[in-house]
């Protein structure tokens, strides 16, 4: 007689009190079960990375304060008393705020005085080096390896890359930073890797932070929502399936579930979850992950919309980086500024006829007068390339906004100055005066 197995549960809650509603998630996903209060206990928020020089509106970007703190209070109070706070935050250039000072902004520094919590910045920690597959290596932060119980706390959003940024996403943030750009592999596709880092590491409890989510995600650019929802289960895939299903996507069209399902032989079928709590219909909210590009694959669509000729800047794939990503942007928003500024790039006045290429796989097309090159990597992968004209190397990891702008200028590109640094005043505006933006959830 066959026995059926039994299905691996799932809570989805309603955020309604602080500390009350997240008890409530655990509680309905026995998300304690395995716990023991003389365990050694890690929090893996989504803390991203910090900027000095803009406002980063936190809403659907950062993991709660709020939802972290609430954590904390849920394990002192089940007699849990050795509670670390991690996080390994992107650091783009130099001078990028590392891990700690970003926790420092999110007011975690105020939960290791008043709980008695620590805070571990996993950029510095010591890693041990662990071979995901057949020519990706990585170093994994030994915190998260030895911790007794690992709880994964991201929070909701949809990503350009992967799709969803969720429970699987979030790990990567405990790889140091030389394997984070490493995932980004030109042979390797970037979900198989985040689909590996999930068996190494292998959280005992995820959580979705939904008080927010955002769209066309990773970064502050998307549209964030308010949401207020909370999923907890202690199957990582189950948690992702029901997280991504709640913003309207298809979980088997989400690259790197669908390869982990399949190695484990797991279901990506909500129907075969014990989803407790709300009903998934009732509490969906489907939102948009992609940025769309033009059918030529010559710049997002708005540059078809604004009238943009002479100028191609293909759109990313999996092997950009987060480092370089923000370059990439900066060039479209200075590129526009042109057209919008002074005119430049319409019929009458068209761009010089180049290119911008990124990552580390894209290959220069023929027909074009010159290519900017963004990025060392993008650099070597053409290094021998004949169909290029004119190669305008924008050299770093990442290259310098100085020196993009220089690629921009010998191009003849009579972009405007500020232009990126009036593009994140309006993304900070986007959310003032809304009730429902709650900054106090990140203090």
């Amino acid at each position: 007689m066959s026995v059926e197995m039994e299905k691996k549960k799932v809570s989805v809650v309603k955020y309604e009190k602080p500390t009350e509603s997240l008890s409530r998630a655990v509680e309905l996903s026995d998300g304690f079960s395995d716990l023991k209060t003389t365990d050694s206990v890690i929090i893996k928020p989504n803390a991203l990375t910090w900027d000095n020089d803009h406002y980063l509106p936190p809403f659907g970007f950062f993991t709660t304060t709020r939802m972290v703190e609430d954590m904390v209070i849920l394990l002192k109070d089940f007699g849990v008393t050795d509670v670390t706070i991690a996080e390994g935050a992107v650091k783009i250039y130099e001078d990028t705020p590392d891990s700690d000072f970003v926790m420092e902004k999110l007011g975690y520094g105020k939960m290791v005085k008043r709980y008695g919590v620590k805070m571990v910045d996993l950029n510095k920690s010591d890693s041990q080096k662990i071979e995901l597959t057949e020519g990706l290596t990585v170093s994994i932060a030994e915190d998260v390896l030895n911790v007794d119980f690992l709880i994964d706390l991201p929070v909701m959003k949809t990503h350009a890359q992967t799709k969803v940024s969720l429970g699987f996403k979030n790990l990567k943030g405990c790889l140091k930073t030389a394997s984070k750009r490493l995932c980004h592999h030109p042979d390797i596709d970037l979900n198989m890797a985040i689909s590996l880092i999930a068996e190494k590491i292998d959280p005992d409890l995820t959580v979705l932070d939904g008080i927010y989510v955002l769209e066309k995600g990773p970064m502050v650019t998307g549209n964030a929502y308010r949401t207020n929802l909370i999923v907890a289960s202690r199957d990582i895939l189950a948690a992702d399936v029901v997280g991504t299903t709640l913003m309207g996507i298809e979980p088997a069209e989400i690259d790197h579930l669908r390869y982990y399902s399949e190695r484990l032989d797991e279901s990506l079928d909500i129907a075969d979850y014990d989803v407790v709590g709300e009903e998934i219909e009732a509490v969906k909210k489907p939102i948009k992950w992609d940025w769309n590009w033009n059918e030529a694959n010559t710049g997002p669509t708005v540059f078809d919309k604004m009238g943009l000729v002479g100028v191609s800047v293909p759109k990313y794939d999996n092997t950009l980086c987060t480092g370089c990503s923000p370059v990439v942007n900066m060039a479209n928003i200075f590129i526009l500024s042109a057209k919008m500024q002074g005119g430049q790039g319409g019929e009458d006045d068209p761009f010089s006829n180049f290119e911008i290429l990124s990552g580390k796989k894209m290959l220069g097309r023929p027909g074009y007068d010159r290519t900017i090159l963004l990025g060392n990597c993008i650099i070597k992968a053409n290094e021998d390339n004949q169909d290029i004209n004119e190669a305008i190397e924008v050299k770093g990891c990442p290259p310098a906004v100085e020196d993009l702008k220089g690629a921009l200028a010998k191009c003849g590109v009579k972009f405007v100055d500020g232009a990126f640094d009036f593009y994140m005043d309006q993304i900070a505006k986007k959310y003032e005066g809304k009730e429902e933006f709650d900054e106090s959830h990140f203090r």
